[in-house]
């Protein structure tokens, strides 16, 4: 067995409980032992994943500028775990630098796929971006948000428009009726989430700006920083960030 198909195993299939400290100790092993393998910038992502949760911000730090350096293209949430690390290291400057490369990349991304329309509103304390995705379908997942970003390095929050199946369902057997669409209205921040509207009727993307538009503004008027763990504790990155900045696929 080859040197990354050992690697590839012991990631994939581990023989011992794949905690943080196992999976960065795993990948930085290939590095040291393969450091000129093209696998090395996706296991210098794995050990900064395991640096993150095992609360090592300089070495999260350090990986992350390793892969990028290799030529590894991060993820929209990866952008966003990159900056809490650069918070946690002290980095601040940095970490609001990535942060907006991060939300930067990924409007860039969905506007050259046609995928949605968007545009900018100053607000007290940094911008709000309202995006609106082109797939209409009101089951088909995220159909528009409304993203506050803080003009200093406070991490984002996102008022997202979406179907919630399984909300529809769990209502759908409390009440004995048969499953009707639901779309809910839910507030996001990197540390929880909550319902601001919801409904089982059709209705358009305009009538939940009002809502939407005030959440984010509020939000920004005091922005969440980075939560403070104890040592070896993950550190708080942000919950379901494919929430806060989804991808929808693109409509065929």
């Amino acid at each position: 067995m080859s040197d990354v198909s050992r690697f590839q195993t012991a990631i994939l299939q581990p023989t011992e409980e794949a905690t943080p400290a196992y999976l960065q100790n795993t990948a930085e092993t290939f590095i040291s032992d393969c450091p000129d393998r093209f696998e090395a910038r996706e296991a210098h992502l794995i050990a900064a994943r395991g640096a993150l949760d095992a609360g090592e911000a300089s070495d999260a730090v350090s990986h992350y500028a390793s892969a990028i350096a290799r030529g590894a293209r991060l993820s929209p949430a990866q952008r966003l775990d990159q900056s809490v690390a650069l918070l946690a290291a002290g980095n601040q400057r940095e970490a609001l630098e990535v942060r907006n490369l991060g939300i930067s990349e990924w409007l860039e991304t969905l506007t050259a796929e046609g995928m949605s329309e968007f545009d900018i509103r100053k607000s007290r304390g940094g911008v709000i971006l309202a995006v609106s995705f082109s797939q209409q379908d009101p089951e088909a997942g995220v159909r528009a948000l409304w993203l506050a970003v803080p003009d200093g390095p406070g991490l984002p929050a996102a008022a997202v428009l979406r179907a919630d199946p399984m909300r529809a369902s769990l209502r759908a057997l409390r009440t004995g009726r048969e499953p009707a669409a639901l779309t809910i209205l839910e507030q996001r921040t990197c540390q929880d989430a909550r319902i601001l509207k919801e409904t089982a009727q059709p209705a358009a993307v305009e009538s939940f700006d009002r809502v939407a538009s005030e959440a984010m503004r509020s939000y920004l008027r005091e922005p969440e920083g980075l939560t403070k763990t104890t040592p070896g504790q993950p550190l708080a990155s942000c919950l379901m960030p494919e929430l806060m900045l989804p991808a929808p696929a693109p409509a065929f």
